[in-house]
Formats: structure tokens, sequence, C-alpha cells
């Protein structure tokens, strides 16, 4: 069903996410609601503790509880927060709810508590030795007079008991949305009630049949990974580092290859945190005890602190230092000629005129740079936005030509970096460049029919 909509929800989704930015561009950006979900719940329970001598843990208890401390962790120090619980009590919400709640009160963050597990292999072990009667078997007599006799004779045999093992692997693990599970950001824009397959492999996950290979599937994926997926990616690595500072393992920040469903539903950063193996006996012990789950709620609200502190730090940088474009301007300076080129990107052209729109890709972070051409420095200072900073470049046939970006800062949310449309008239290009301190990033044009 969703395939018949693609024309549809890619025009719709491309006028709302200019919306979408014109409006994040026009204004500060702030943290202001913060959704926690407890996973699973009610008829759901999740994982459970099944290796020998387990708690017989079940997931949705865990992530209830954790989830509750982290709601008042959340809210104590950040009061001037909105925090706003998917549920407080053992009741069963399907993916579906749980982003809409998310999406009706708007948040800026989504923080999904889970538990993990895995396949538990079986072992057995000798308990004691029984006595049972078996028979063998002989013939007597020829032809019409054979006869089969059976005679039971005893024998000792081990008995045996069957038990699941436990998991070897421990620690806590951040999860992401994959780039190419975009299709379900783009449902939660338009509001769908389409019913998924959930909690495929123990978590909230689905398929789908739509083609990111697709002119429209590129465009899509390539919206949503920088709207959602870097800020996502963002919050759970300070996630992932203020675990780490508790002295627990941290197992990184991970994509899943089959998308994680209630991530990719919700219209706003969002993370999925595994606190830790429910089938591990340290492990469930850990997120089981009243120290360890207040030990993970304050690991994250630091994380989220943080994450706040870097996004909002944009907003009191003071104003921008622009610059119009001016190809009168001196050679490139010393600092220039000192950073190496780390990122090249080389493209083809069919004209000598060139055209070059220039946008921050993805947050707008206060990024400034200037740009070169062919060692002449044509944008000074500039400070990026979604809102495009045009030029036009003569390209020469037969020459080199390079066109450099330098990084004058790093933005709230290092390292710098840009996109730029390019047209020569016939085509279009987007190139991305991500340039720091140290390193400047560069495209060269080919010149392949100078007209």
């Amino acid at each position: 069903m969703f395939r018949n909509k693609v024309p549809f929800l890619f025009l719709f989704a491309a006028l709302h996410l200019l919306i979408l930015k014109e409006s994040s561009a026009q204004g500060p950006k702030y943290i202001k609601t913060i959704i926690v979900d407890a996973g699973h719940g009610g008829k759901d329970m999740g994982a459970t503790g099944q290796y020998e001598n387990s708690l017989r843990s079940k997931e949705k208890e865990i992530t209830l509880a954790i989830a509750l401390k982290l709601v008042e962790e959340l809210k104590k120090q950040m009061p001037d927060v909105k925090i706003v619980p998917t549920r407080t009590t053992d009741i069963y919400q399907t993916p579906t709810e749980k982003a809409k709640i998310a999406n009706e009160y708007r948040g800026d963050l989504f923080l999904c508590i889970h538990a993990d597990s895995g396949p538990l292999k079986q072992g057995k072990r000798q308990i004691g030795e029984r006595t049972v009667t078996r028979y063998k078997t002989t013939y007597t007599g020829k032809g019409k007079k054979r006869k089969k006799v059976r005679k039971p004779y005893e024998v000792t045999e081990p008995v045996y008991e069957y038990f699941k093992i436990p998991l070897t692997r421990s620690g806590t693990s951040v999860w992401i949305f994959a780039a190419h599970k975009t299709s379900d950001k783009l449902k939660a824009i338009m509001d769908g009630d389409e019913n998924f397959e959930i909690e495929t492999g123990g978590l909230d996950s689905t398929e789908t049949t739509f083609d990111f290979r697709s002119p429209e599937g590129r465009t899509i994926a390539a919206i949503y990974a920088k709207r959602y997926q870097e800020r996502s990616d963002r919050l759970a690595t300070l996630v992932n580092e203020e675990v780490e500072n508790t002295g627990r393992q941290a197992l990184g920040v991970n994509q899943r290859q089959v998308g994680i469903w209630v991530l990719q539903a919700t219209n706003m950063p969002a993370i999925l945190i595994e606190t830790g193996f429910i089938n591990n006996p340290e492990d469930e012990i850990y997120i089981n005890s009243e120290k360890g789950q207040q030990e993970l709620a304050v690991a994250i609200t630091k994380a989220v602190q943080r994450y706040k502190a870097q996004v909002e730090s944009a907003n009191n940088s003071g104003k921008p230092v622009i610059a119009a474009i001016d190809k009168n301007q001196p050679a490139a300076s010393p600092e220039f000629e000192k950073r190496t080129v780390k990122d090249t990107k080389t493209i083809q052209v069919k004209n000598s005129q060139v055209k070059v729109d220039l946008y921050d890709d993805g947050e707008i972070d206060n990024d400034i740079v200037s740009v070169y051409f062919n060692k002449q420095q044509i944008v000074n200072k500039r400070s990026l936005t979604a809102t495009a900073h045009s030029f036009t470049l003569t390209v020469e046939p037969g020459k080199y030509n390079e066109l450099v970006l330098f990084a004058d800062n790093l933005g709230s949310l290092p390292p710098n970096t840009a996109l730029m449309v390019i047209t020569d008239g016939t085509n279009r290009h987007e190139v991305r460049l991500s340039a720091d301190l140290k390193n400047n990033a560069s495209i060269q044009f080919e010149l392949k029919n100078n007209n």
C-alpha cells in the first residue's frame, strides 16, 4: 500500500521539510520537551530471564522502573524542560501509539528504554542413573515353525537434565535508526495508521519493500539522514560516553539493519538504550537493582544535558559574521595554505558557467566558512544556514579548477559541514563537504564540454 502512495508522500514530505527547515532557520533551537518511553508493557513482556537460576525478570518491568527513575532525574536536573513518559504503569501500547504520543507532544528528543537479550544455548548434565529393561530378540525353529523369542535383560543408563546456558556478553548499547529505513519517518509525518510487524528479534521493528535506490528513495533517505540521524547519533554517542564513565561496559552506538520501528516513527531525534542483557547473570542483577537503575538514569540525564548545551550554545554565540562575495579578495592566506585537503570530491560539468548554492548540511549550528576558488577567496566568513548563499564560477578548460571549503569555526556540533548544490545548466550535483581547523575540503571540476 505504501508504494502506491510514494509520489504523493514524497512531494508532501519535501514540502513539509522545507517548512520545517525554514521555521528552524528563523528561530533559535531549544530542547523544550523530552519523551521517555519504557519499552514493552502489559501483554507484551519483552525479553525474560530464562537461563538456569535467573531472576526470571520481565523486560517490561525493568524498563518501566528505569524509565520512571529517568523521568524523575530529568525533571530534577532540567526543571525548565517538559518530560513526558509514554507510560507510567504496566499497560500495553503499540509502537504506533507510543510514536503518536511523542509526535503530539512535539517532542524534541525521544529516549526509549529496553533490556537486551539473545538466543540461549542448551546444556545438559548427568544427574543420576536408572535401571531399565531392554529386550534381546532371537529366533528358534525353521520354516513355518520359526518363532521370535524376546528375552528381557536389565541395564543401567545415565539420567540427564537440560538447562539454558546464560549469555556471556554484557554491557549497555545505544541504537539509532538506519538511514535506509526512512520510510517510517515519512509515515510518521503523514500520521498514518498502517499495520506493522512489531517485536521482530525482540525490538520494535518492521520491514519495508520501499526501494531506497530509486531517485525518490535516495532523496528521502538523504533528507532524514541529515535531519534526524546525525542528531540521534550525537546524542547516542554522549549516552555511550556517560555509561562508560560509570565503569560499566559500553558497547557503542549501533544501527540496526532491520530498523527499530519506534525510532523511525517519531518526528524528532530518537535513540534506544539497551540497558543490559537480561540473560546475563551480572547484567540481570544490575538492571534489577535500585543502584543500577539509578546509575543508568543519571548517566542518560548527563548525556541529555550535554546534548542540550551543545544544541543551544549556537543560540548565544551572537550574530554571525556575514560577508558578501568579493572576487577581488586577495590570494589565499597563510592559514589557508597550512591546512591539508583531506575531503576531495570530483565532478564533471558540461558548461564553463557553474552556479553554486551553499547551505549548512544537517543541523543549523552556526558553522562559519570561507570559500576559495583556484586559491582566490570568493566567500569570506559566511555563516551557513538553510537559506542558500549563491555564487557563480567560471571553470576554465584545460586548467586545474578547485573550490575549497575553509572552516572558520566548528559550530556547536563539530565538524563544520556544508552542502553545495552545483548546477551547470544541464546537470545538478549535490556535494557534501566536511572541514575542521586542521583540514580543508574541496571540489575539483572537470570541464567536459566547453560551450
